[in-house]
C-alpha cells in the first residue's frame, strides 16, 4: 500500500503591513516592543524578521520552569522575545514586567490572550478578535493600521501632562 502525496496545505498568518513601521515608531517613543507567543520558536523568528523586530535570544516557556520571581523578572526585562507561552507563562512575565516599575500594554485576539490582557496595566485587541479577547480589552483598534498605536501614547501623555498641570496649578 504506497502512498500517495495528494496534495498539502500550509495555514500562514501575516503580520499586519503596518507593524514594522508601527514598533519602529512605538520605538521612537520610548516603548519597547516584546513578543510573547505560543507559537514555536522558528515562526516566531521568522515574524520578528517580516517586522524588521531584532529577535535576539528567544526563551521558550520550557526554559521558564523552576525560575524563582526574580530570576523571571531579569529575564523578562533583557529578553525581547519569548516563544512557546502558555497562557499563564505570558501573564507570569507581564505580572513580572510590573513588580519591576514597567507600565505594561498587551496586545491579543484569542482566547488564551484574555488571562495577560486583564493582567497588564492597558489591554489592547482588534475588531476581529474573539469575542472574550474584546471584552477583556480596555481599546480596541477600529482601524487596520497598528500606526494608531503611537497616536494614542502621544496623546495619552499630552492628557497626563495637561491633568498634572491643572493639578499643580489648581494646588498652589
Amino acid at each position: 500500500s504506497d502512498l500517495i502525496l495528494l496534495g498539502y496545505i500550509a495555514f500562514l498568518d501575516p503580520p499586519k503591513g503596518s507593524a514594522a513601521k508601527a514598533i519602529a515608531s512605538l520605538k521612537r517613543s520610548g516603548v519597547a516592543t516584546k513578543i510573547l507567543t505560543g507559537d514555536n520558536a522558528l515562526v516566531t523568528r521568522k515574524v520578528c524578521k517580516d517586522v524588521a523586530l531584532d529577535a535576539g535570544e528567544i526563551i521558550t516557556g520550557d526554559k521558564l520552569l523552576g525560575l524563582n520571581e526574580e530570576q523571571l523578572a531579569e529575564l523578562a526585562e533583557k529578553t525581547t522575545v519569548f516563544a512557546r507561552l502558555s497562557p499563564s507563562q505570558k501573564e507570569s512575565i507581564i505580572i513580572a514586567l510590573q513588580k519591576r516599575g514597567h507600565v505594561v500594554g498587551y496586545m491579543g485576539d484569542g482566547i488564551n490572550d484574555a488571562p495577560s490582557m486583564r493582567a497588564s496595566d492597558v489591554s489592547i485587541s482588534v475588531d476581529t478578535a474573539v469575542d472574550v479577547a474584546k471584552e477583556s480589552a480596555d481599546i480596541i483598534l477600529l482601524e487596520k493600521s497598528l500606526l494608531v498605536l503611537e497616536d494614542g501614547i502621544i496623546e495619552g501623555r499630552k492628557v497626563f501632562g495637561n491633568i498634572v498641570k491643572y493639578i499643580r496649578m489648581g494646588a498652589s
